[in-house]
């Protein structure tokens, strides 16, 4: 869970990261954190918004296989966005939307060494006494034995005593298969 979670928050912190929002005109996540209960309990935190909170879990599958890995992205934005096609906010707060687009953008280019790419799963909203928000759910494969998933061990091999002859056994060059037509 390191390599990943390292990666995440490298991604949204790179130049990169942080133009796949600014390009669309929106501010780039100012708090990336693992989620420890921060939208339920915001006075308990100290966090800026917008923020990215990771929760996660792994579930096994057959035996020597990658594990299966769901990350929950809880995306907040600012507490008192309303979109009611009556509020005057309509136009200015659709701006979330195209906030979780951004962050979509940047979680669909994201893996890490130990891992696959992640795949979008859903999304969900999640409501609090503080915040309105969505969860956006990833799939990957995560390798949490070995050190990379996605890179494979080269182990040199010598050969001795081997004969590295050939020859054909019918040297005569085979006819072609009569094929039956139809013809009317």
């Amino acid at each position: 869970m390191q390599l990943i979670y390292k990666k995440i928050v490298d991604t949204f912190n790179s130049v990169k990261g942080k133009e796949a929002f600014t390009s669309r005109g929106l501010v780039a996540p100012k708090t990336i954190d693992i989620n420890y209960g921060q939208p339920d309990n915001p006075e308990g935190f100290e966090f800026f918004l917008p923020a990215i909170f990771v929760s996660w879990s792994i579930n096994p599958n057959a035996d020597q296989e990658p594990k299966t890995l769901v990350l929950d992205f809880h995306v907040l934005n600012y507490p008192d966005i309303h979109t009611e096609s009556f509020s005057p906010q309509l136009s200015t707060d659709i701006v979330y939307l195209s906030f979780l687009n951004a962050v979509k953008f940047v979680l669909n280019n994201l893996r890490a060494a130990n891992t696959t790419g992640l795949k979008y799963a859903g999304e969900r909203p999640a409501i609090t006494p503080y915040y309105r928000y969505q969860v956006l759910s990833y799939n990957c494969y995560v390798d949490v034995l070995e050190e990379s998933l996605t890179k494979g061990t080269i182990t040199p091999a010598e050969l001795s005593d081997f004969e590295a002859t050939f020859s054909l056994k019918n040297k005569e060059v085979p006819l072609p298969t009569n094929i039956d037509t139809f013809k009317k």
